[in-house]
């Protein structure tokens, strides 16, 4: 391979090992390409790094410990029809700040099964950051590479994540996660939804499961997941869902959603 002369090589490199794109997934060497970028004076690989709590000396010399970064704290159940889980501390407070401050917010969007396409939709006023590919920094991965030990779903299941806020008075209303059989046929069912709440300091926002009078409101650095289908693979109504508006403050999440075969290329931005 070509020695990596710039910044901009040896990050896309280290995204490349960690993604496990065209190549097996290799942490490590994603690792120690980051601390090369890092030792070489690139600032968006200390602040990487910094975030993580990994030293560039570290990473350059392979001693990153791979395993704490993806450890997972204890599992509570909150239900079983559906099943609902909480998981608190699953992302540091130094990784909810950098969760915050990635991709450009835009209106979002749902997808529209008559079109084909997303659409704004009244049922939905947020703002929205879809992660594309070239945006899945070390951070992102590590934080998606967790959510896979968490809920035991293989990465190449993931579709793109997002970055959501809501301001006062946005809300997501109650709405199903699950694909109709139709698409589901076709592109994969959505089997489960995993949500990081990367905040705390609002009024309101909870997320509500009204079938099952069940209120979720994390604080920073908590997670909160469901399966979107029966335990017999049938899409699950009890998860009907809704993220409420604030009251006061600014509300943000990053929500992945999961499905049962790799996403087909660009359904997952139209989701």
């Amino acid at each position: 391979m070509p020695a990596l002369q710039t910044f901009e090589e040896l990050l896309a490199e280290a995204r490349l090992e960690a993604v496990g794109a065209g190549r097996p997934q290799n942490w490590a060497r994603a690792f120690t390409l980051l601390g090369q970028a890092a030792a070489e004076g690139s600032a968006a690989a200390c602040m990487q790094l910094d975030v993580l709590g990994v030293s560039a000396r570290d990473a350059l010399a392979g001693r990153t410990d791979i395993a704490q970064l993806l450890a997972v704290s204890p599992v509570e159940k909150l239900s079983e029809q559906p099943r609902l889980r909480l998981i608190r501390g699953f992302a540091s407070e130094e990784e909810c700040k950098w969760l915050r401050g990635q991709g450009r917010l835009q209106p979002s969007r749902v997808f529209d099964p008559a079109s084909g396409s997303p659409q704004l939709d009244p049922r939905r006023s947020n703002r929205s950051a879809e992660l594309a590919f070239e945006e899945l920094d070390i951070v992102t991965q590590v934080i998606r590479g967790r959510i896979s030990n968490a809920t035991r779903l293989p990465l190449p299941v993931f579709e793109a994540p997002q970055v959501m806020c809501y301001q006062p008075g946005e809300e997501f209303q109650a709405h199903f996660d699950y694909f109709e059989p139709d698409l589901a046929a076709m592109e994969g069912q959505r089997i489960a939804t995993f949500l990081i709440y990367l905040n705390d300091d609002y009024v309101g926002g909870e997320t509500n499961f009204p079938r099952i009078d069940r209120t979720i409101r994390g604080k920073t650095g908590d997670a909160a997941f469901w399966a979107n289908i029966t335990a017999a693979n049938q899409p699950d109504p009890l998860t009907l869902h809704a993220g409420r508006p604030p009251t006061s403050g600014t509300k943000w999440v990053f929500s992945q959603w999961i499905r049962d075969r790799s996403p087909a290329s660009g359904l997952q931005q139209r989701s």
